[in-house]
């Protein structure tokens, strides 16, 4: 009788914290608030493992949205005259310069800066859907009650409370079963903050994103990242965040490219495959 009351009362308990759960909409629309507005410039150190070698490259991006972004990096000393990647996002792709002509091509299903810089709650649930994270027609409006006996609370399926980071998230996506030896994507929302504190996609890459502090034009950005997929782990760390006029929209058309894709420096480096795979899939 007893182990059956705990069942009951566990399952009780469950459907009242359900009910508590904001809606979607709401958590998207608070975390998008957070990804500030106009442009930003974000310079950060990025760091890559391999064995006992660190090899350290910074990056500087000027940030409008999700869609609209401009990436440059170098290396340190060793590397200053031999390794520089410059790129620009608009839309669905991503531009350089190669032997002094523009490149363009499609964004890559595993680009992770766009999770931080959403400004809009729609676009934000669209790729959510994208990567499977929630179901198609989620966030879409429930005809309002008529009256209080129209009024029904359904839980949605798809978002939960987890705990990662040492903080409370609303996680959305469908819990992966124990038995299971991969991990179904997911996003995970801080409850108080409304930030992204963890994110995995289909390809099981995952981030994780800590120590946000508040910048300019309401923009909260985090301090800490770490990304790992397979045996790799890239650690990031933020420099600066600071907002920019808007005469830099200028820098975000592809015309603007003025520097060759450069990658001799790392030919020999140990950390040559991981380098080469982060800038070409997460970046």
């Amino acid at each position: 009788m007893k182990k059956y009351f705990i069942a009951a009362l566990a399952l009780f308990l469950s459907s009242i914290s359900s009910a508590y759960i904001l809606p979607t909409r709401t958590i998207l629309q608070k975390t998008v608030e957070n990804s500030g507005s106009g442009i930003y410039a974000i310079e950060q150190e990025v760091q890559f493992s391999n064995g006992e070698e660190t090899l350290s490259v910074k990056e500087t991006w000027l940030i409008d949205s999700d869609r609209t972004m401009r990436l440059t990096v170098t290396g340190g000393k060793d590397l200053a005259n031999t390794f520089k990647l410059q790129y620009l996002y608009n839309g669905n792709q991503r531009f350089s310069l190669v032997n002094n002509e523009r490149k363009g091509e499609k964004v890559s299903e595993d680009f992770l800066e766009k999770f931080l810089n959403f400004r809009s709650t729609d676009i934000f649930a669209n790729n959510l859907v994208h990567y499977k994270m929630m179901p198609v027609g989620a966030l879409q409006k429930k005809p309002t009650p008529k009256t209080g006996a129209d009024f029904k609370h359904e839980p949605e399926s798809w978002v939960r409370y987890s705990r990662t980071g040492g903080v409370v998230n609303y996680a959305l996506g469908v819990a992966t079963p124990t038995e299971l030896e991969g991990n179904y994507p997911g996003i995970w929302i801080e409850q108080d903050q409304f930030v992204v504190r963890k994110l995995r996609l289909p390809s099981q890459v995952e981030m994780s994103a800590n120590n946000y502090n508040q910048f300019a034009r309401g923009l909260s950005y985090p301090r800490q990242r770490t990304i790992r997929w397979g045996n790799n782990t890239v650690t990031i760390r933020l420099i600066s965040a600071s907002a920019r006029p808007q005469t830099a929209v200028a820098l975000f058309q592809p015309s603007s490219l003025d520097s060759n894709l450069k990658w001799d420096g790392i030919q020999s480096l140990p950390a040559k495959d991981v380098v080469t795979e982060f800038y070409s899939r997460f970046r």
